[in-house]
């Protein structure tokens, strides 16, 4: 039996599913569960995405031992009646989870890179020094407005060509909360030329992480200085990590960034694919 999903069904999968939540958690918001006998087997969750309009993504688990059953594909089959969107999803290339979406028919519609970097390598180091420049300003030193003006617009850089993103308004009310609460700016660093923010490298989350997440790009790609502002934006973010692994994350698209991230020795990590599971189209007559 697939039904909407209560408080209590997406309590019993938060430990493997932390992003579960109840039916209509949020408008636009919706969550099945599967149940075998009244157990809870599986869930799926999926929202209007309020970034990117033109898919909705969507998370699928299914209990291991109810896994080879078919539950999963109902699950999905049964969120998609309720969405007009196709459903975005992730998955690593060569993976059960890859496998199964697969058979959903989803077709990849990006890649992240391998782009973990060991800071502690004598190489990469090398690297970082060579291409690490005395023009970089850190993030302390931009106001709020700023900060969030030059995420969106990198954000649209990166992803218009193949993810449309929502309106700019929409995009700065959306982005400025998440600025607020998870970008560092203290490790944030930037290029500024003539006033403006040329390049970028945003910094999440705390000294304290097991990684530096970092996201960079330039904000003006066709300049011709444009790669070397990203290679200096880089090299601050991996010399300042100081031996603490940086994990960037792009795509392989990324006009800058993703050459500079193949120039830079030692690059680990796993591919990652953004797939799009096509909306079902309407039912065919019979002739």
């Amino acid at each position: 039996m697939i039904e909407p999903a209560t408080v209590a069904d997406a309590d019993r999968f938060a430990a493997d599913a932390p992003w579960a939540r109840a039916d209509e958690w949020r408008p636009a918001g919706s969550s099945l569960v599967a149940k075998i006998k009244g157990e809870p087997a599986g869930i799926v969750v999926s929202a209007t995405n309020r970034v990117h309009p033109t898919r909705d993504p969507a998370f699928v688990f299914v209990a291991e031992p109810f896994r080879r059953r078919g539950i999963g594909s109902a699950l999905v089959k049964s969120i998609q009646t309720r969405r007009s969107m196709p459903l975005s999803v992730k998955a690593h290339p060569g993976t059960l989870t890859h496998e199964f979406y697969k058979s959903l028919g989803a077709v990849r519609y990006q890649v992240c890179p391998p782009e973990r970097i060991d800071t502690s390598s004598v190489e990469v180091r090398r690297w970082a020094l060579e291409n690490r420049r005395e023009d970089i300003r850190s993030g302390d030193r931009l106001s709020l407005e700023q900060l969030t003006e030059a995420w969106t617009e990198l954000y649209e850089i990166v992803h218009a060509p193949w993810s449309p993103t929502g309106t700019r308004s929409g995009l700065l009310a959306e982005f400025g909360p998440m600025i607020q609460t998870e970008l560092d700016p203290s490790r944030s660093v930037f290029v500024v030329r003539n006033d403006r923010v040329a390049a970028a490298c945003f910094v999440f989350g705390t000294d304290g992480d097991p990684d530096v997440e970092a996201i960079c790009e330039s904000l003006d790609p066709a300049n011709r200085l444009a790669r070397a502002d990203v290679a200096a934006c880089m090299a601050e973010v991996l010399v300042n990590a100081g031996g603490t692994p940086v994990l960037f994350d792009g795509h392989i698209t990324d006009p800058q960034f993703f050459p500079t991230l193949q120039r830079i020795p030692g690059v680990t990590g796993k591919e990652l694919e953004l797939l799009e599971i096509p909306a079902p189209g309407p039912p065919v007559r019979e002739q």
